[in-house]
């Protein structure tokens, strides 16, 4: 704070007429009301991601009977909104680039808001799965472009800060999503019309309210100016200049021709030395081309592997979550209190997954399989909700303990305990038996693999120089999109083999991201520097 006392007073003291570099402009302008405002819009788009991504986990048990759901039904309704990340990753880096970062988070988030709202109105599973991959294809856009906003709308000092608060809100939605959820989905939702009441299933009603975000930030994000970063990337000082003077005078309340600055340095642009497309793509390759040249093409297939590892367990098992709570509190409304008074049965067999040895199975899984021709819905149990809160509250908690033990402990030390720890959780899985036990070893492997996969983005920093960072975090982070469809599609396929099979596959893949990690090699910032001249 002291830093932003001396530049206020600098503001206020003199003037720099001569052109100065970005840093110095932004910081000129100042920290204050502009940037508590921005905070205010982005809480509703952090909060967009997370419903895209998340909330479909929490309407497959109530829309299973409506749309005749399978259990591989259920995993592509998971795994789409990550396949159409996946499919546009490139693309919206070159459009955010090209058109700018206010139009992208407009358009992105306003036509998001339109397709969620769309994936309410499906009467298929078909139309249900196209809608939420649109989904995924269009909301990767306005993310990367607010990813990009942050950075170029604040200084070196107050950036991490900006992105620390950003964890904050996606913990937030992680934790509102199945409050929302337990508020809207047990609820009987009529329409009084003229020819009397219409019933209105809740998942559709839960979906619309999950659009709500999307519009949101739509609406708050365009009140703000183009990012004057991009403006001077594309030879536009004017409208630069004038940006940062909004800025300044909503900071400090001041004239904006107060403001110190009164011209700004041109900035390297691509645009005025390349003719063509073929060879922006040949200076694109020439730039990122030492990422896979050795070493850095092990170090990065070594650091995607890990990313892949942690995304398999993750997102396999928190976004299935609700669905195998829902199938545990049935057995035990249904079953539990007839065929077992005194002992507790495990995991897998309260989600018909037992063998047939017994005659109690066998009658059980005969019950099942005539439910199943006449499907019932799925009365949600309160116990669902409140079981998803707390793994999110737990991995928040998780989230705050690794920001200090990171220091103490070490990266490379923290993420192989954090997997290990993750693969031992998801091994006892399989034999608990008490519904607080097998809650509570969810919830340590969520947030144990999650914290893993977080602090890759450390590890990575330590392995490559700072002009391939970027392209690095980019790649690996496609690579944890592709392990959160992976799993979620060989989840029920695995299941439907035996129940084992999702718990080998996800332990196997946090035990795999462990080993890697003791075998990547220690920071060399001396070795990486000649690379940085490439």
């Amino acid at each position: 704070m002291s830093s932003l006392v001396k530049c206020r007073g600098e503001d206020v003291k003199s003037e720099e007429p001569g052109p100065v570099d970005f840093e110095r402009a932004i910081t000129h302008s100042g920290y204050g009301k502009f940037n508590y405002l921005l905070l205010l819009a982005v809480l509703p788009a952090s909060f967009s991601s997370i419903f895209s991504s998340s909330a479909m986990s929490y309407v497959l048990p109530s829309a299973e009977c409506d749309l005749n759901l399978t259990m591989f039904d259920k995993g592509l309704l998971n795994s789409m909104t990550f396949a159409g990340m996946i499919s546009t990753s490139f693309f919206w880096g070159f459009m955010t680039d090209t058109f700018g970062r206010k139009k992208i988070m407009f358009y992105g988030y306003m036509f998001t808001g339109i397709m969620s709202l769309a994936t309410c109105f499906s009467h298929t599973s078909w139309l249900l799965i196209s809608f939420k991959f649109l989904d995924g294809v269009i909301i990767s856009g306005p993310y990367a472009a607010l990813m990009s906003y942050l950075a170029e709308i604040h200084n070196d000092t107050h950036r991490s800060r900006t992105y620390m608060w950003l964890g904050v809100f996606f913990s937030l939605g992680n934790i509102s999503l199945p409050c929302i959820a337990w508020l809207i989905i047990p609820q009987k939702w009529t329409i009084n019309t003229g020819s009397g009441a219409m019933e209105i299933n809740s998942w559709r009603v839960f979906l619309a309210i999950c659009s709500l975000p999307e519009f949101l930030a739509c609406l708050a994000l365009f009140a703000f100016p183009e990012s004057p970063r991009f403006l001077l990337l594309k030879g536009r000082r004017e409208e630069a200049l004038e940006v940062f003077k909004k800025i300044y005078s909503v900071n400090t309340g001041k004239n904006p021709d107060t403001y110190p600055v009164k011209d700004i340095e041109d900035e390297y642009s691509v645009k005025s030395t390349r003719d063509n497309i073929k060879d922006e793509l040949r200076s694109c390759w020439q730039q990122i081309k030492p990422l896979f040249l050795s070493p850095n093409i092990f170090k990065l297939i070594a650091i995607g592997m890990i990313q892949l590892g942690a995304t398999i367990g993750s997102n396999s098992i928190r976004l299935w979550m609700p669905q195998l709570f829902t199938m545990m509190e049935q057995f035990k409304n249904d079953y539990l209190k007839h065929e077992y008074s005194s002992s507790q049965p495990h995991f897998c067999y309260m989600l018909g997954q037992q063998g047939t040895s017994h005659n109690s199975s066998t009658s059980f899984t005969n019950e099942t399989l005539n439910v199943a021709h006449t499907c019932v819905p799925a009365e949600l149990n309160s116990k669902v909700f409140i079981n998803s809160i707390v793994i999110a509250t737990t991995g928040v908690v998780g989230y705050t303990l690794a920001g200090t033990l990171i220091t103490v402990v070490g990266k490379k030390k923290l993420i192989a305990t954090c997997f290990i720890v993750a693969a031992a959780c998801c091994a006892s899985l399989y034999w608990a038996e008490h519904t607080n036990s097998i809650l509570g070893l969810c919830s340590v492997f969520v947030a144990m693999s999650s914290i893993g996969g977080a602090c890759v983005i450390n590890v990575i920093v330590d392995n490559f120089p700072t002009c391939l960072r970027t392209m690095a975090v980019s790649l690996t982070m496609m690579v944890g999109r592709i392990g959160a469809v992976l799993g979620n599609l060989l989840f029920p396929v695995l299941f439907d083999l035996t129940c084992l099979g999702p718990f080998i596959m996800i332990g196997s893949a946090s035990l795999v991201s462990a080993l890697l990690v003791t075998i990547l090699p220690r920071k060399k910032s001396q070795n990486d520097k000649p690379k940085q001249t490439a």
